[in-house]
């Protein structure tokens, strides 16, 4: 097999003083065909000149200039522009460790859609690890002839889109883009590699150091807004994937993974609102119904007897009441199971609020 050229993306809005480092961990990786696209996406501060300077002393960087469209915009430029046999996804605040592209190539075959990397919590931009997020157990080994949108709901997966190497054929093939005028668009584009994919594969070592910011500013950014938009995802799901299926075994499959989601983002909602006095309740709660009756689920795929336990009840009550089928749930099992849904959400939502401040 030739080495493959990795097309890294990189979107890059007001980060003058995060991309000196963030360039420098790309450059100084041990593995060397790579280029690396530069999407500044509308920046008012000095991220243009500082992305030139780049260019000028290292040709395998490269610059797109564009009117402000957001993240999706920006990595949706970059796919056209790229020439790689692999594309990778990176943000301009993280770093990457020296050998993260060669840890990856190292088990890419021209047959796997995705080598999915290791990720890593920090604070600011170093490598002193806070935590881990959340890795498939299996690594080095391929995986195949199998649904992985049940192996994500059974084994929690980062729904992230960076630190992955994806074959360009898997991406042109299946026309895969990110949805534009969303803020979590990662979750929209996990789902869809996660249920197109047909081989992946895991990496076992810390390939991508996440710069996770400022914690104390999480608990002042979950509105109505972020609301919606988990909201917009799923009904994107719905639309364009649970409605138009065909297969009965992978609807059923597509319509538990919705109504996992639809739990994770409602018990999260309601969870922050006993945390957080805000005055918007009421709109959430007809946001939430107006999707509930517009996108039911009424059958789901048996992960276990706990989950569906939680699924009857939501399915029974939410669309009348979400908050007393939060209620409800919270009281089927008060020990794990909600709590874990809930958690993964407002880790998610806190995760997308700090990259976007």
């Amino acid at each position: 097999m030739k080495t493959p050229l990795i097309s890294i993306i990189v979107p890059c809005y007001n980060v003058e003083k995060y991309i000196d480092k963030s360039f420098e961990s790309i450059k100084n990786q041990s593995y060397g065909n790579w280029e690396c696209i530069a999407v500044n996406d509308g920046s008012t501060d000095n991220t243009e000149r500082k992305i030139k300077q780049w260019t000028q002393r290292e040709p395998r960087f490269r610059l797109i200039s564009q009117e402000n469209t957001g993240p999706s915009g920006a990595r949706n430029a970059g796919l056209k522009d790229a020439s790689g046999d692999c594309i990778f996804f990176f943000d301009s605040d993280d770093l990457l460790d020296a050998d993260c592209l060669n840890s990856l190539v190292s088990l890419y075959q021209p047959s796997i859609d995705i080598v999915i990397g290791k990720n890593a919590e920090v604070l600011n931009q170093t490598t002193d690890i806070i935590k881990t997020l959340e890795h498939y157990p299996i690594t080095d080994k391929v995986l195949s002839d199998q649904d992985f949108l049940e192996l994500s709901l059974r084994s929690p997966i980062s729904v992230v889109a960076w630190n992955k190497l994806y074959s360009r054929e898997f991406i042109d093939s299946n026309s895969l883009t990110f949805k534009d005028g969303i803020i979590h668009e990662d979750e929209l584009w996990f789902f869809e590699i996660m249920h197109l994919a047909k081989k992946i594969i895991f990496n076992s070592k810390v390939t991508y150091y996440y710069n996770i910011g400022n914690q104390n500013s999480i608990t002042k950014t979950y509105n109505l807004n972020n609301l919606d938009n988990y909201l917009q995802v799923v009904a994107h799901i719905f639309t364009d994937h649970y409605a138009t299926e065909r297969n009965d075994k992978k609807k059923l499959m597509v319509g538990t993974y919705i109504l996992n989601q639809q739990i994770m983002i409602i018990s999260g909602f309601f969870r922050f609102l006993k945390k957080n006095k805000v005055p918007y309740k009421a709109e959430g709660v007809s946001l939430i119904k107006k999707h509930l009756q517009r996108y039911p689920i009424n059958d789901f795929f048996h992960l276990s007897d706990k989950k569906s336990k939680l699924y009857q009840i939501f399915i029974k009550y939410g669309k009348v009441n979400p908050e007393t089928a939060f209620k409800l749930m919270r009281n089927t099992d008060k020990r794990n199971i909600l709590k874990f849904f809930e958690n993964i959400f407002l880790k998610y939502q806190s995760r997308n609020a700090i990259k976007n401040l």
